[in-house]
């Protein structure tokens, strides 16, 4: 009686993964862009659902790597160290808490929800259709000055696309990269060099000319340099991409032409402002930020003030009062580190980055799967580039876009999964 008990009750726990594992890649990129509150409880479900996998099955070996045991260490730090000096530990403790979400989403993605090529394809096929729909509708409001819901642009040089806020380059950022891998996840890309070099060129240009039209200088930028990286290792990869390659810089060459010319608002924002900003930077509103930052970091170097209490330690030291501005975040995620967690809580979490790339990048690069490793390193660069300004990594927002990332760029380093056909 209690065998057969037992064997129901184990069927409807694999009856629970089973339907998670087929529903979640499709809905993932929709849960994730299109709300925060969303975005958090998915970050968690899968989380916990992984927990509960692991536990059903006693396997437990994914924890064994090196960079989730990082992981665990800087959460124990901020839970045993940080949060009882922080100036609010109630606060800090409460985010400290919830830290380990990050790295265990991660892992659920690379050790159990995108392992199977079929839900490969189905969060590609998912992340598609949410990147055609943001894309349009974005350019809709470009068009019109209103979307298709009705929200009005931000500003004369800034969309909000579907987001009721001037964010859907600085979101987009962090997927688009991923539809690269469509070109070798699906054999109908990959069955020439030539037709998948094409489709990469293809998600490029318009990842690039739809960032260049929302007006966000730090994505434009990001992305700009995540294609770079990628061109190269197309090039390394595939023989016949250096004329695609070639093709790609004249085009983008010849669209910043012509924009200075028929868009002249949009290319003095998103472009021209940049030039603008870095003759002058100390002076500019980042340089300001980031001066504030580095004083609220000095007050506490080595352990910080405490996870989330950055605006309450800039205000208290009033070092933005002169320039009329408010402490929100310092617009980088190691300066906000620093201030908040000290040096050896920005020590910690980079070697819990470096971890990630190692795990990521050696075996890719043991191959010699180039455009996989540019393709990984434009990914984790897009949320983790040391000169990256804008909204932190720690918001549950971009947090879950970012760790996203960092769960496809461990599978495909520690899976292999997804190989390219050179030619």
């Amino acid at each position: 009686m209690f065998s057969a008990v037992n064997s129901q009750y184990r069927s409807q726990q694999s009856h629970v993964i089973s339907i998670a594992e087929k529903c979640i890649p499709w809905l993932l990129p929709a849960l994730l862009l299109f709300s925060r509150a969303l975005a958090d409880i998915t970050v968690v479900v899968v989380g916990l659902l992984f927990l509960y996998k692991s536990y059903i099955e006693k396997n437990w070996s994914w924890q064994s790597n090196t960079w989730f045991r990082l992981s665990i260490v800087f959460f124990l730090y901020l839970l045993f160290v940080n949060s009882p000096l922080s100036i609010n530990s109630t606060d800090s403790l409460k985010y400290s808490v919830f830290f380990m979400r990050w790295p265990l989403f991660a892992a659920a993605l690379a050790y159990w929800l995108l392992l199977d090529i079929e839900r490969q394809k189905h969060f590609l096929k998912g992340l598609a259709l949410v990147s055609a729909f943001v894309i349009f509708d974005t350019v809709w409001q470009y068009i019109y000055g209103i979307d298709l819901f009705g929200i009005p642009q931000h500003s004369a040089d800034r969309l909000t696309g579907p987001f009721r806020g001037p964010v859907p380059g600085t979101l987009m950022l962090r997927v688009l990269f991923l539809l690269v891998l469509a070109a070798l996840v699906f054999k109908v890309l990959n069955q020439s060099s030539l037709r998948t070099i094409s489709y990469v060129f293809a998600v490029l240009i318009i990842g690039l000319l739809f960032i260049f039209i929302t007006g966000e200088r730090m994505a434009f930028l990001l992305f700009s340099m995540g294609t770079i990286l990628i061109l190269i290792g197309l090039s390394l990869n595939y023989r016949q991409s250096k004329r695609v390659v070639l093709s790609f810089i004249l085009l983008t060459a010849l669209i910043l032409s012509v924009s200075m010319c028929f868009l002249p608002n949009t290319y003095d924002r998103t472009i021209h402002s940049v030039f603008i900003k870095l003759n002058d930077f100390s002076s500019s509103d980042y340089g300001v930020v980031f001066k504030a930052a580095k004083q609220t970091w000095l007050e506490s170097p080595i352990w910080g003030s405490g996870l989330h209490t950055y605006r309450e330690a800039c205000e208290s030291l009033a070092v933005l009062d002169t320039h009329n501005m408010q402490c929100t975040h310092p617009h980088n995620l190691y300066l906000h580190l620093s201030a908040e967690t000290g040096v050896i809580g920005l020590v910690l979490y980079l070697m819990l980055l470096g971890a990630i790339l190692v795990s990521s990048l050696r075996p890719l690069i043991i191959k010699k799967e180039w455009f996989l490793s540019a393709v990984s390193l434009a990914i984790f660069f897009a949320s983790f580039w040391p000169l990256t300004g804008g909204i932190s990594v720690f918001s549950n927002w971009i947090g879950a876009l970012a760790w996203l990332g960092v769960g496809w760029i461990l599978l495909l380093g520690n899976q292999c999964r997804v190989k390219p056909t050179t030619e």
